[in-house]
C-alpha cells in the first residue's frame, strides 16, 4: 500500500519587515473625544448616544469614590 501526502494549503512564509509607530497623541487632537474641561483624576467614558468619548469625573455613590 502506498501513502500519498498532499499539501492543499500552499501557505508560504510570511515576513513582516516594517512596524508602524505613532508618537504621543493628545486626547484633544482625536475627533471622537471631547476632552474639554479635563482635570487630574478624570476618566475617559464612552457615550453610546453620541458615539464619542468624554472626559469626566465619576460621581460619588453611597459615600464611595471611584
Amino acid at each position: 500500500m502506498k501513502v500519498v501526502v498532499s499539501n492543499r494549503n500552499n501557505v508560504g512564509r510570511v515576513t513582516f519587515t516594517k512596524i508602524a509607530k505613532v508618537g504621543a497623541i493628545q486626547l484633544s487632537s482625536l475627533t471622537d473625544v471631547n476632552a474639554s474641561g479635563q482635570q487630574d483624576g478624570d476618566v475617559l467614558v464612552y457615550n453610546a448616544n453620541t458615539n464619542t468619548y468624554i472626559v469626566q469625573t465619576l460621581p460619588k455613590i453611597d459615600g464611595g469614590a471611584f
